[in-house]
């Protein structure tokens, strides 16, 4: 009956972190923060950064389930290292693993 019970635990947490991975929706950014943080040695405003952010934020709303659970796992944690993340890396991050389709408009 322990077997049983430890099988389920195990089985019920792996499942649990999987989906985590997969989620169906990218992360929640702070972009303002972000932006804030990257440009405040650069000399150069935010706003820049805040327009390119959000584009990317939005692209990847829209083409998020097109991307693997692995891509997303890889991507989310690779674009968020350092204590900064990134939609736009992120972004990045999933095109080249998908084989590089650089376009702004999937439609292209």
């Amino acid at each position: 009956m322990r077997t049983i019970t430890f099988a389920l635990a195990v089985f019920g947490t792996a499942s649990a972190i999987d989906r985590a991975g997969a989620a169906d929706e990218p992360p929640a950014f702070d972009i303002a923060r972000n932006c804030a943080a990257e440009v405040s040695g650069a000399g150069t405003g935010a706003a820049s950064c805040i327009k390119d952010e959000t584009e990317a934020k939005n692209q990847l709303t829209k083409r998020w389930s097109s991307f693997g659970a692995s891509q997303k796992k890889d991507c989310v944690g690779e674009s968020s290292t350092g204590g900064e993340s990134s939609y736009v890396e992120l972004l990045l991050c999933l095109e080249m693993a998908g084989g590089g389709h650089f376009s702004p408009d999937p439609k292209q």
